[in-house]
């Protein structure tokens, strides 16, 4: 394993033998739960290594000794298991599966958790938010969520997690820049959100949404209006300049996004704006450009600084200065 894996993960207990100490640390990363020894006559040697990234954090977990774990749904995370040694038992509701050494699995984040884990199991752990699930979802497909974005479902063939493994141990276990994560957090959050998308890109309860929306053939209006906004968005266009360009009134181009883009001209508008002003503001920083944020603002459409600041940081969860230093947000 990665050198500089080792070196970043901070200790949250270390061969613990009560099996209450142990329980409460690991539910004070996660959530509280039960954990029970299966036999009475074991000895519980338990250890647990954390450390968060932005939307996701990652965890080395250890128990020698036969467990039983029972957790009421997790509803605002969910977690990726990667087994190092040993095996568990998994049951979500009517669905069970067995994770060993290579065979990963996801816990959904809506189904109560009974887990039996063997002797000598060591398990790293990615944890995941549920609303970057939720934002990927929306950003890269236009499916928004009303349910949870459910993995293991009765109906439906079991998403495998080998090719995520796989990403999860090139992008974030054996990467060598993950000694130096703090410099580089804005390459982490792109990280996250790749993973994010290998997860939605295999099976899972919103797989036929993301097929419709994959094969969807636009109208013609629609297409010829992001255009437009991507060749103008620097300047001071309106919903009613988008409309004439395209030959509509803006009432049917209003009717038209929110049918097909699941949202307004208006807001698509925005959120390209604000995109391509984040863009200029990682690319001043990692070449050292001198432009004012207040120029970058009014490149991208923003004649009022206040209001950018105030929408970006809406849009990012931090201002555009944070951006711009690299350093990690203290919202």
């Amino acid at each position: 394993m990665n050198r500089n894996f080792n070196l970043i993960m901070n200790t949250v207990f270390k061969n613990s033998i009560d099996p209450d100490e142990a329980c409460s640390l690991v539910g004070s990363v996660y959530q509280p739960h039960k954990l029970n020894l299966c036999r009475a006559s074991d000895q519980l040697s338990a250890s647990m290594e954390h450390y968060p990234v932005s939307e996701t954090s990652i965890s080395r977990l250890t128990y020698n000794a036969n467990i039983h774990i029972q957790s009421e749904p997790f509803r605002n995370f969910y977690l990726i298991m990667l087994p190092v040694s040993g095996h568990f038992n998994i049951r979500q509701n009517n669905i069970e599966k067995t994770a060993t050494v290579g065979s990963p699995v996801i816990l959904d984040t809506d189904k109560n958790i009974d887990m039996q884990w063997s002797n000598n199991c060591e398990n790293i752990i990615f944890k995941l938010d549920k609303s970057l699930i939720d934002r990927t979802l929306l950003e890269s497909y236009g499916v928004e969520s009303k349910l949870a974005v459910a993995f293991n479902c009765p109906n439906r063939e079991q998403g495998n997690f080998d090719k995520f493994s796989i990403m999860l141990n090139n992008f974030i276990i054996n990467n060598p820049y993950l000694s130096d994560l703090p410099n580089n957090s804005e390459m982490f959050k792109n990280i996250e959100r790749v993973l994010a998308l290998s997860l939605l890109s295999g099976n899972h309860s919103h797989a036929e949404d993301i097929e419709k929306i994959r094969y969807r053939v636009l109208p013609k209006v629609i297409v010829k209006a992001k255009e437009f906004m991507e060749e103008n968005y620097s300047k001071k266009i309106t919903v009613q300049d988008i409309a004439n360009h395209v030959c509509i009134s803006a009432r049917s181009l209003q009717k038209g996004f929110e049918q097909y883009e699941c949202t307004t001209p208006t807001l698509y508008l925005r959120r390209l704006r604000l995109r391509r002003a984040r863009e200029l503001l990682v690319f001043s920083r990692h070449e050292n450009v001198g432009i004012k944020i207040s120029e970058i603002a009014m490149r991208c459409g923003f004649y009022h600084f206040g209001n950018f600041s105030k929408c970006y940081l809406e849009e990012f969860g931090e201002t555009p200065s944070v951006t711009r230093s690299g350093r990690k947000s203290a919202l």
